[in-house]
């Protein structure tokens, strides 16, 4: 898997594995206790959440989520594996918040430089102003690559108890 090639922010993956779904919930439930003291490992179902300990946790800190899907129509006598790298979801959600914030402000300054120049006003300061949330938004994408690049060795170490995991 090349966590670092990719260009999205949540890198995602697809496995496929011979074996059976209770023999890989027995084997995450053995990995579980074994790293204990590394990771926490949370199972809900077809779900499962592999995050670092909260001694090991950054604002950069990646978790792993599997979902276990049985009867996939591309090998159906196979189990897929879709893996999906993603922040912290508090930190996620306040990114994709802020997101949100800077997209409203953009139609608004649109909305309102549209306006000035039919009404043959002056809106220069709303192009600015365009411009500046178009450059914020550069901004959180770049401090997302940066935040995400900081976490490469720790998705690294989720990347090999994935593997562990899968092929023991």
């Amino acid at each position: 898997m090349d966590i670092d090639k990719t260009v999205k922010l949540r890198p995602r993956f697809r496995y496929y594995t011979d074996k059976k779904k209770t023999v890989l919930l027995e084997r995450i439930k053995k990995l579980k206790t074994e790293y204990s003291s590394k990771f926490r490992v949370k199972l809900s179902g077809n779900h499962i959440w592999i995050h670092h300990a909260r001694s090991r946790e950054k604002i950069f800190t990646p978790h792993l989520h599997l979902e276990l899907v049985e009867d996939d129509y591309e090998l159906p006598d196979k189990l897929l594996v879709k893996g999906l790298y993603s922040p912290n979801s508090s930190y996620w959600t306040m990114f994709m918040f802020l997101h949100f914030i800077l997209a409203g402000l953009f139609i608004v300054f649109a909305i309102m430089a549209y306006t000035k120049s039919v009404l043959d006003e002056n809106y220069a300061l709303y192009v600015y102003l365009m411009a500046f949330v178009v450059l914020a938004w550069l901004g959180l994408y770049v401090f997302a690559r940066y935040n995400r690049k900081r976490g490469l060795s720790q998705a690294y170490e989720l990347e090999k108890v994935f593997k562990e995991w899968v092929k023991k």
